[in-house]
């Protein structure tokens, strides 16, 4: 069984570009989470600024739909790839760490453990949606709702030293009393936040920093189940078990170039931004990838179709010149 990185396929690329790809800068990500923060401040600031009016709804929905964004910005945050200066990444993480709800040591332990087992039964930490997926996990994945209420109990739960166990035996023992204090300090802001709304009698507080992770449910669980949905499961080629597609440049800006996701997957250390140009590089030795949104979820869907008359069912990719790699 596959248990590390280095023993997953990886597709034929000259070193010296790999080499260049896996280059950081400062000033790329710096104006790509700028622009996506500004964003989020704005239509925070309309909503305070129309607040007590009809109008003060729109903003708000906008704004709570705005932060659909968050998973797939810590996720990339959490590699440690976008910034070259590390304290910037990781004050970045922090930020919108604790906007998400993702408490930055265990997100990031949690998430190698998926890149570590993709897909892979009983192993992977963010496994959801295993074959055959059932229309309710579908849309309970889908519409985020769970996932809202899983992030805040989780957060609570590890500001008292409570941790899932599969989650916890991934975090090194040195590093649990930096993960309970971060949870403790964004557990604590959430509280004040609560309490200015209870004090002042407004919603305003609960308006701009709690409902939103609720609201953007839909748009952070449709783009997961982008990923890996009724695809192969326990195969040591992200190519079979993970799905990429093409994306119109709204959705590659919130989604952070993760609709690339093979290729983000195949080569972990590459920036969000240089996905393109990596996939352009090996897009010969890569599936087709489905041809946006609609064609994911028509995929996607047809699979579900299929493997409910026939449960061991899955989405087979036509790889170039490759054959399904059982796992060892």
């Amino acid at each position: 069984m596959a248990s590390t990185t280095s023993q997953w396929h990886r597709c034929k690329i000259d070193r010296k570009l790999l080499k260049e790809l896996s280059q950081r800068n400062d000033l790329t990500p710096a104006l790509w989470f700028g622009s996506y923060l500004l964003l989020v401040a704005g239509l925070a600031a309309m909503t305070v600024w129309t607040w007590g009016t009809p109008q003060a709804w729109i903003w708000a929905i906008l704004h709570g739909l705005s932060w659909g964004a968050i998973s797939s910005a810590t996720h990339e945050l959490s590699h440690g790839t976008p910034f070259k200066t590390r304290w910037m990444n990781e004050a970045v993480y922090w930020l919108m760490g604790w906007m998400g709800q993702f408490e930055p040591v265990s997100n990031r332990w949690a998430h190698a453990g998926h890149h570590n087992f993709t897909h892979y039964d009983g192993k992977d930490t963010e496994l959801s949606e295993p074959n055959p997926v059932t229309w309710r996990n579908f849309f309970n994945v889908g519409f985020g709702l769970w996932a809202a209420a899983y992030y805040w109990r989780f957060l609570i739960g590890q500001s008292f030293g409570i941790f899932p166990r599969d989650i916890k035996k991934q975090i090194p023992e040195k590093e649990l009393p930096l993960a309970i204090w971060n949870a403790r300090i964004m557990v604590l802001i959430y509280a004040g936040f609560i309490a200015w709304a209870i004090l002042a009698q407004t919603w305003l507080p609960i308006v701009l920093v709690v409902a939103p992770r609720w609201i953007s449910g839909p748009i952070t669980g449709f783009l997961h189940l982008t990923q890996h949905t009724c695809l192969k499961m326990n195969v040591p080629d992200h190519r079979f078990s993970t799905r990429s597609f093409k994306a119109s440049p709204i959705t590659r800006f919130f989604y952070f170039n993760m609709n690339h996701h093979i290729e983000h997957h195949m080569f972990p250390m590459v920036p969000f931004y240089n996905l393109p140009k990596l996939s352009a590089a090996i897009s010969d030795q890569l599936p087709e990838p489905c041809n946006g949104l609609y064609g994911v979820f028509s995929e996607i869907i047809t699979g579900i179709r299929r493997q409910h008359r026939e449960p061991g069912y899955f989405i087979e990719k036509a790889v170039p010149g490759a054959a399904v790699r059982e796992a060892a």
